[in-house]
């Protein structure tokens, strides 16, 4: 804006008085927070003093809003002030009055929105400076997600900011914030199938704080104020809250192309690069890809049941077949047990594939037990596709394939199954049951205490320099769940509480 402006009707119930000229200080504001709360003064029937006007004199706010954490300490304050004029005599509150006036219909007093006369805070409190990273060094940070959780020494661990010390199960049938939810997934499905896994893994951090924090979200300090949650998405928050939708969800998600790349990520085996590849070479449909494309035999078996494999599984077919390959796994062993996990052992309703860990004891080789396991499987007409290949007498430990059960009209589905030893139980089950966002959370917290958490133990007396590690350290005895929550400081959390 190059002038001062008014709103043209203010209504009978306007929030501000026409003689309040508000400025908002644009430090720590991104700009469409920025035009969110001039566009809200407007509507308020307040005026609203531009950049330009304030720099140049032209305008004297008798109000200036600032970036709440601006109010902490007043010296940084008063140096963002020095920069304009006319700033002496003007009253200054955090953008909590703007948010708590809009959010009340009310303009609120000022005094408890006031800056705080505290102290400078000391060198070590203030933001670490920004360094350049090398292309290896962004590599580093974009393979290892669990990187943009809560960053803190050993000696000062704030445990309850990690994901995994908190509960999935908190307040998440909130219905206020299910119009959040549903437009942030949007994008973070979006940015999943472009292949900026970094982006989408973003908002599901996001969205999972929301589903947690045990509040309607109502303000834009509401949502910036929950861990995983900064100021970008937090402007995304407000604007939602404000209108009801998302202008980014319209440019990202509602493009020919992104369509185009969600209809082909959906085939089992297509990544982001190969559909995006697809899409290059003009491939547009499903029939474009049987006709004319070229597929490996896992893209091949996913074509080929494309709609089976997008259809939930109900937790009652869950169980069937898991049943089943309990059954033939003690058949060929009676040692050796079955345990369903992934998303069924969370609670979820339905699920997305059929998870499958054979636990053995330690003493048994573990040489042809898959194979003899999947031999007798697809003997009985159980599994019907390999999605990979398992040598007879190798010692894989992991298989991925697809199954049907007997009678009319029964969907194809996907099955995984792992083989695991007794003395790794508590990290494999832990592992296998996800989700991967808790599992993500619970390594970096390993990590930042001197650990190394791993789907077949937890190591002690690590030793690091950045993100290699120097020294192996010790295997701290886990045998059971219980037991690497306890190692790490955290209270138990079952499985139906880490649905992340």
């Amino acid at each position: 804006m190059n002038k001062q402006v008014t709103a043209k009707e203010p209504t009978k119930a306007s929030l501000f008085s026409k003689n309040l000229s508000i400025f908002v200080l644009p430090i720590l504001i991104g700009k469409k927070r920025l035009s969110l709360f001039e566009s809200q003064i407007l509507k308020g029937g307040g005026k609203v003093c531009s950049l330009s006007q304030v720099k140049s004199g032209e305008a004297n706010p008798t109000l200036i809003v600032v970036e709440d954490s601006l109010l902490q300490n007043s010296k940084i304050l008063e140096q963002h002030l020095k920069a304009y004029k006319n700033m002496g005599s003007c009253t200054v509150v955090g953008t909590k009055w703007l948010s708590d006036s809009i959010k009340f219909h009310k303009c609120m007093s000022f005094e408890n929105y006031k800056p705080h006369n505290q102290p400078s805070y000391d060198e070590d409190c203030l933001p670490p400076k920004k360094q350049k990273l090398s292309e290896q060094g962004r590599e580093n940070l974009s393979n290892n997600f669990a990187l943009s959780e809560p960053s803190c020494s050993k000696e000062t661990i704030e445990v309850e900011k990690f994901a995994c010390s908190q509960s999935s199960s908190v307040n998440t049938s909130l219905e206020e914030n299910k119009i959040v939810i549903q437009e942030l997934q949007k994008l973070a499905d979006a940015f999943r199938i472009k292949g900026d896994t970094w982006r989408s893994h973003g908002y599901t951090k996001a969205i999972s704080a929301i589903k947690r924090c045990g509040k309607v979200l109502s303000s834009y300090e509401d949502a910036v104020s929950l861990p995983g949650v900064g100021d970008k998405i937090a402007s995304k928050v407000w604007e939602i809250l404000e209108t009801g939708r998302l202008r980014k969800v319209s440019e990202v998600c509602e493009d020919s192309k992104t369509k185009v790349l969600q209809l082909f990520t959906n085939i089992w085996g297509v990544g982001p690069s190969t559909a995006e590849a697809w899409y290059l070479q003009g491939f547009c449909t499903l029939d474009d890809l049987k006709e004319k494309g070229t597929l490996t035999k896992q893209q091949q078996i996913g074509l080929k049941y494309y709609q089976d494999f997008l259809e939930r599984i109900p937790r009652i077919e869950v169980e069937e077949i898991g049943e089943l390959v309990s059954v033939m796994a003690k058949s060929i062993q009676p040692q050796l047990t079955a345990t369903l996990v992934g998303s069924y052992r969370r609670g979820k309703e339905s699920c997305g594939d059929i998870d499958v860990m054979i636990c053995k004891p330690d003493h048994l080789d573990s040489k042809n037990i898959l194979s003899q396991l999947l031999e007798s499987l697809k003997n009985s007409g159980l599994i019907t596709d390999d999605l990979v290949s398992i040598e007879k007498d190798g010692n894989e430990r992991k298989y991925l394939g697809v199954c049907q059960l007997p009678g009319e009209n029964k969907k194809h589905r996907r099955l995984d199954i792992f083989l695991v030893q007794k003395s790794e139980l508590g990290p494999a089950l832990m592992h296998y049951t996800g989700s991967a966002l808790f599992n993500r959370s619970i390594r970096l917290l390993a990590a930042k205490k001197g650990m190394s958490l791993s789907e077949h133990s937890l190591h002690g007396g690590i030793v690091r320099e950045g993100l290699k590690v120097l020294n192996g350290g010790y295997i701290i005895p886990t045998p059971d769940e219980k037991s690497i929550f306890e190692a790490l400081g955290l209270a138990y959390r079952p499985p139906e509480e880490r649905d992340h």
